[in-house]
């Protein structure tokens, strides 16, 4: 007779140790017939990216619960005939170095102050990576911190698309700015499924809706639409899969074609500052092979390029754009991508070449085809007419303000209004401007925001309502921000007058 068995619970475990030299060493080689090199790219990658970071010290949570995986187990995997566990190993990275002894003196420290040592560890925490039962494509969700503002040779990097992650470990909390990436497994996700999956977590995010796990994703993307004939396995999501994905979770997919690095810079600039991130959809620059999908994650800023045409008396912003930062499945997060012109049989494209965390040397050339940008559905606004707004507007100011002569420089991007108003108190305005804008402004949910500025100082904004078309653009106040002559200041309220907006003085 067979007896009942009781509820069996794993005994979870916390390991703590150094940080190896080679993130690789922690994993074995999987067992049986592999179609790929051990070890994986992305595993290198990744190790020396946290070298990079300065990681001394790995926390090992022995048994985890991730929600992507066991939505991908309960999808595909369970249906297997290996038995695959329905739960992962997580890895904490941390910059501070310490081992066992005093992770126990910490805990004991814990029991008269919580905070004290919670902040201790905070200092230190670089993020964290899920480490799924699968032997050949470990890496599940990984969350570690970009890297900081100063680049190579002057320039600058801005990572607009990130967001705050909370981590839960041994009882304490703990916090991460990053944006989720993780290894394709060809199960359930291949690398368009994880490059939408990255940018979702955003994006759906920050639209207060449940981030979409990768086999979500995927059954979304092919239930009306299916390429080769079959869900699962994952081979590749098609930009029309892709789209059908993203309206499927209640967000609207923009489609942008290549149209060279000037207007690429443009579009990632204005994108990636606004928190949207975009897919771009590549082609390698030999035409041989199949194209790829990675999602852009921050910039990389250099000096602004001189004018080339004294006639225009203003500069794009989005003309210092050097590269991206991208995650590709095919490397690892936060890949440096470096931008340049391509000539192709059908014109003028942007070359993509992606190197490893943050080097010169490129692993991969590639051409551009187009961007995918999920974005909320009340934003409306087209980017092409908030640039023609701004260049306008910039036009008509270096015009009209002697100072301002070739010096004007112009940036858009789009912004929730409530997360301007509160900017706003930092503007030095009057007690009627800053009430203007705050408290008699109806501003939308978001708005498409050009800000104006000579060199380097900051001159007005101009906001427009991203909620409405192109057929019936709304433009809500201008906003002075820097000190204005009489003369400068009678021009600035005769351009909001133009434009039939507020101004807050």
């Amino acid at each position: 007779m067979l007896e009942p068995r009781g509820h069996d619970y794993a005994t979870p475990a916390l390991v703590v140790q150094q940080f190896p030299g080679s993130l690789s060493s922690l994993f074995p080689a999987p067992r049986g017939l592999i179609d790929r090199d051990w070890p994986p790219t992305q595993l290198g990658y990744l190790g020396e990216y946290l070298q990079k970071l300065g990681c001394r010290t790995v926390v090992r949570e022995t048994h985890y619960i991730d929600r992507d995986w066991i939505d991908d187990l309960s999808l595909f995997y369970s249906r297997s005939l290996r038995s695959y566990s329905n739960a992962c190993q997580r890895l904490h990275f941390f910059r501070t170095a310490f081992d066992d002894a005093q992770w126990a003196a910490w805990m004991m420290d814990a029991q008269a102050d919580v905070g004290r040592v919670e902040a201790t560890l905070q200092a230190g925490y670089l993020g964290f990576s899920v480490i799924r039962p699968l032997s050949a494509t470990p890496l599940g969700r990984t969350v570690v911190s970009p890297f900081g503002a100063a680049a190579d040779s002057g320039a600058t990097r801005t990572f607009g698309a990130v967001r705050t992650y909370t981590a839960h470990l041994a009882g304490f909390t703990l916090q991460v700015d990053g944006l989720a990436f993780q290894q394709q497994d060809q199960g359930v996700s291949a690398c368009a499924t994880t490059a939408l999956w990255s940018a979702l977590h955003r994006v759906a995010h920050d639209e207060a809706m449940s981030v979409p796990t990768p086999a979500a994703i995927t059954e979304a993307a092919s239930r009306y639409f299916l390429q080769e004939g079959r869900t699962l396995p994952a081979d590749g999501l098609s930009m029309i899969q892709m789209c059908e994905a993203a309206r499927a979770f209640g967000l609207a997919p923009l489609v942008i074609q290549g149209r060279g690095p000037d207007l690429d810079r443009a579009y990632l600039q204005a994108y990636t500052d606004s928190g949207f991130p975009p897919i771009l959809a590549i082609a390698p620059l030999s035409g041989a092979g199949p194209g790829h999908a990675l999602t852009c994650v921050g910039l990389k800023r250099g000096a602004l390029p001189p004018r080339t045409d004294d006639a225009i008396g203003f500069r794009d912003e989005a003309s210092n754009l050097l590269g991206v930062y991208v995650h590709d499945d095919r490397l690892g997060p936060y890949a440096i991508g470096t931008l340049a012109s391509e000539t192709t049989p059908k014109g003028l494209r942007s070359r993509l070449s992606l190197a490893w965390p943050d080097e010169e040397a490129p692993v991969n050339d590639s051409v551009v085809l187009m961007m995918m940008i999920p974005v909320p559905l009340k934003l409306r606004l087209t980017l092409e007419r908030l640039r023609q707004l701004a260049m306008a507007v910039a036009q008509a100011t270096s015009v009209a303000m002697p100072r301002a002569s070739g010096r004007v420089v112009f940036s858009v991007r789009y912004e929730r209004g409530t997360r301007y108003q509160r900017r706003a108190y930092g503007f030095g305005l009057s007690a009627d401007g800053i009430g203007t804008i705050t408290t008699r402004t109806l501003l939308s949910r978001f708005v498409g925001l050009v800000e104006l500025r000579i060199d380097e100082t900051p001159l007005f904004d101009v906001l427009v309502d991203a909620t409405e078309s192109h057929a019936n653009p709304a433009t809500i106040a201008v906003v002075r921000r820097g000190t204005l002559s009489a003369d400068e200041e009678i021009f600035v309220e005769a351009i909001a007058a133009r434009v039939n907006a507020k101004y807050a003085r």
